[in-house]
């Protein structure tokens, strides 16, 4: 049986990370996408990762997923895996796992680490965390920031080879670790994010339920939290609107700071040209996308953002704003497809916004544009290029995807 496996180049692979099956976060959508897309091409997939009340043992869509006791982390950014070096060797020693791919730099990613070394597993180990995406706002950081640091570069100087979700990503990635650094986009499932999975019905009562109407709209989807920025959307409006009194920002997701905003919008008047949606189920999710004009992401913080791909699958122009710690802005051609914007003057968001819309052969060319450079970041693409690497590891034939 294993021969006839080998044969047909069937790989038995484990991902890792305290953030998936459910999805938390960009990284915990991307590896339960790649990780899904692999089970679809036959390989067999394993899966460590947190456990609420879920049983230790499950099997989801295929797909092994051992759970282990696990606690919540604050700003509703999921749950941190506590498992015992043994219980994880066993696993991975029984499972006859060939490749590991470890996502995250946690107590779960390091003792699935830990005995891949031991039983000489190669280790594909993802970057898709920053410092600023761990230390908490308003405190003192300096110190944690270097002890931070000071563990990505012990963890990822310890796999086979690093996979980052862009160029960005990699060049932060180098400062932590010697070891080679291959790019491969998080990806985006195209076939999902399109017209024909919801009907012309589904999308008029989206635009009923959120009193749409015919204004043009602006969107925003991610964590309500203080590394996303989004508070500085209200700001933007406020000098938006001044100059197009119709137009509204849906801002989609939830997290810390949602009551805060929940007060600004009040005081600045906003109710009803700023709306809150909290989390939407994927229809609504899509409609979201599909009804929007402009996706705008004020971000401090990001590897990539698969919600900017997604907003480009959707045909949405972009507006990235500058930071040095944002990788989604890789994803802007400046005027092809979108723009960047300033994070120090809500006025540059404001009039790149009011170009956009005053001119809807612009507007329908950065959407287009969009849509046809989001097609180099197909999942399937990304799937078949982490085969190839995960193939030439286990080969012991590096250097070779």
């Amino acid at each position: 049986m294993e021969r006839v496996l080998e044969e047909k180049g069937i790989m038995r692979v484990c991902f890792v990370s305290d953030q998936i099956f459910p999805a938390v976060g960009g990284e915990g959508v991307s590896t339960q996408n790649f990780s899904l897309e692999l089970r679809k091409k036959q390989h067999a997939v394993i899966i460590f990762t947190s456990r609420a009340k879920e049983p230790f043992f499950v099997v989801v869509k295929g797909i092994k997923i051992y759970r282990f006791f696990s606690v919540s982390l604050p700003q509703e950014k999921g749950y941190f895996a506590l498992a015992s070096s043994g219980k994880i060797f066993s696993i991975l020693k029984r499972e006859r796992i060939e490749i590991i791919q470890i996502n995250l730099p946690t107590f779960l990613g390091w003792q699935a680490l830990r005995g891949a070394r031991k039983l000489g597993i190669p280790a594909v180990l993802g970057f898709h965390v920053q410092v600023g995406n761990v230390l908490l706002p308003h405190l003192p950081s300096f110190l944690l920031g270097k002890a931070i640091e000071n563990w990505f570069s012990y963890f990822y100087n310890r796999g086979n080879l690093i996979v980052a979700p862009s160029y960005f990503a990699a060049r932060i990635a180098r400062n932590y670790t010697h070891r080679p650094i291959q790019v491969i986009s998080n990806g985006i499932d195209l076939d999902w994010f399109s017209t024909r999975r919801v009907s012309l019905k589904d999308r008029i009562k989206f635009r009923e339920s959120y009193e749409l109407g015919q204004s043009p709209t602006l969107l925003y989807v991610g964590r309500l939290s203080y590394e996303k920025n989004s508070s500085y959307l209200i700001e933007i409006m406020g000098s938006l609107l001044k100059k197009i009194p119709e137009v509204k920002l849906l801002m989609v997701g939830g997290g810390l700071i949602k009551d805060k905003l929940k007060e600004k919008i009040a005081e600045c008047e906003l109710k009803n040209k700023v709306i809150l949606t909290g989390y939407l189920s994927k229809k609504d999710l899509l409609c979201a996308y599909l009804e929007a004009d402009i996706f705008i992401l004020p971000s401090f913080y990001e590897l990539q953002s698969i919600a900017t791909l997604e907003a480009m699958a959707t045909r949405n122009a972009i507006l990235v704003g500058k930071s040095r710690e944002n990788a989604a802005q890789e994803l802007v051609k400046e005027g092809i497809n979108g723009y960047t914007f300033s994070l120090d003057d809500p006025q540059d968001a404001s009039d790149k916004i009011e170009n956009i819309l005053g001119n809807e052969k612009l507007k329908r060319s950065m959407q287009e544009a969009s849509y046809r450079m989001v097609q180099a970041h197909s999942l399937e693409r990304s799937v078949s290029r982490l085969e190839n690497i995960y193939k030439s590891l286990i080969s012991g034939a590096p250097g070779k995807y």
